[in-house]
């Protein structure tokens, strides 16, 4: 059975158990949330300018949309601004700073229609994270910027969480996904050919919930889940959210999670992450220096 917890008030070990069960929890009101969200908004602002950001797909053409969001994404994603509330962020969980790491967070930005559904808008077909290089033990963090409907949120599939999936991760490889795939979605604005780990087989949507929640309400899950970003997006406004991901990484050297059942990724997402008390980034040596002595 799985469970939404709804501002629990629980330790960080017991509700990392309770999500590697399968479990939801949902936040509201904190602070270091509300702070990222207003982050943002400023930048989101700054993008589009006196327009209203959420309908700006009708005032202007895909070319220029993809010019001013790429820029957007990236700094929100890689500001030094965004990291340090992301700090703020994480501690609001009772998460413990020293053992505690985070994935940088990416803004998306979803039209709605078929305006965009590739590229800096790309539109997410039903994954696990693991299917792109993630470890078992992630976290997940998904944030709606403005407030959201079920016609412009993610599609969870929990039926699936202990269901293999027939999918193309064992043709995906995180380090060349770096080298040669990651930085070309602005050029993407009819069809992403990038070799995304989509399934293979068609997805039984009778399990599938959407949770919609207001601006900074923090929605928390495995990130073994099967999900899927809303698509198309039927809602008549853009979707704008950040999601940002954690590990602790006693999980990681202890094997903790859900049990891998369907992922054949290569490569790992792991030197990419940050510890929450001070930005230094994850030593993949270090983390296989400890596992072999474990």
């Amino acid at each position: 059975m799985i469970t939404l917890y709804l501002n629990r008030e629980i330790s960080d070990d017991a509700r990392r158990e309770a999500i590697f069960n399968g479990d939801f929890f949902l936040y509201t009101g904190l602070p270091g949330s509300m702070a990222l969200v207003e982050h943002a908004r400023q930048l989101i602002a700054e993008t589009f300018g006196d327009l209203d950001p959420e309908r700006a797909q009708y005032a202007m053409p895909v070319d220029e949309f993809v010019r001013r969001v790429g820029p957007l994404k990236s700094e929100f994603t890689n500001g030094q601004r965004t990291k340090e509330l992301c700090q703020q962020f994480a501690l609001d969980f009772g998460v413990d700073p020293e053992r505690t790491y985070f994935d940088l967070p990416r803004l998306r930005v979803i039209p709605s229609g078929d305006y965009l559904t590739a590229g800096v808008s790309y539109n997410y077909k039903a994954h696990r994270d693991m299917w792109y290089g993630h470890p078992q033990q992630l976290i997940n963090y998904w944030v709606p910027v403005f407030p959201v409907v079920g016609e412009n949120v993610m599609s969870m599939y929990v039926d699936y969480f202990n269901r293999p999936v027939r999918n193309a991760s064992n043709q995906y490889d995180y380090g060349e996904w770096v080298t040669k795939h990651r930085f070309s979605a602005a050029e993407k604005t009819s069809k992403d050919d990038r070799p995304h780990p989509v399934p293979l087989e068609e997805i039984d949507s009778r399990g599938e919930i959407r949770i919609a929640g207001s601006a900074g309400d923090v929605m928390m899950f495995s990130s073994h889940h099967l999900h899927a970003s809303a698509a198309p997006n039927t809602s008549g406004v853009i979707r704008f959210s950040f999601d940002l991901r954690t590990i602790n990484i006693d999980d990681v050297l202890a094997g903790r999670g859900p049990r891998n059942i369907d992922c054949e990724a290569s490569g790992t997402t792991l030197g990419d992450f940050l510890r929450v008390s001070d930005l230094a980034p994850l030593d993949l040596n270090e983390l296989n220096l400890a596992s072999a002595k474990a």
